[in-house]
């Protein structure tokens, strides 16, 4: 039983130590409280997002769109498309929840404190991550 315990509260310890808050404000993209990216909005009928710039650059780094499949009431094909705009590569991840993919991206160490890209990173990230769903999903309008 004290396994148990030891145990559950290691998984608890270890998901406090990568949930962050993140926040978007003023065309801004706050990790904890500190700005991390510029963003602007992208996007077209079904699909919405942002593109992120760094904070000394004007050079647009990737862009995050959550599209819905085309169907508004139904969540279970909603997915994250994440494009890194400087090595021309993507992934796809389930959910259109966009601050958890930001979270995804920090937690593996993709996004720097430093608010640019490890780009050494990516390519495991797509392997590990990306589930090619605009691929294998068939949107009727």
């Amino acid at each position: 039983m004290r396994k148990i315990a030891l145990t559950s509260l290691l998984i608890f310890i270890t998901s406090l130590s990568y949930s962050q808050k993140i926040k978007f404000k003023n065309d801004k993209v706050l990790a904890d409280d500190k700005e991390l990216f510029k963003t602007e909005r992208t996007g077209v009928f079904g699909a919405n997002g942002f593109i992120f710039i760094p904070l000394n650059s004007n050079k647009p780094l990737f862009s995050l769109i959550a599209n819905n499949g085309g169907t508004h009431m139904h969540l279970d094909d909603d997915y994250t498309q994440i494009k890194f705009l400087t090595i021309g590569q993507k992934a796809e991840i389930r959910g259109g929840n966009l601050k958890e993919a930001i979270k995804l991206l920090l937690k593996n160490e993709i996004i720097k404190d430093d608010g640019t890209l490890d780009e050494a990173k990516i390519d495991l990230f797509i392997k590990n991550y990306d589930e090619n769903i605009s691929e294998r999903t068939v949107i009727t309008r």
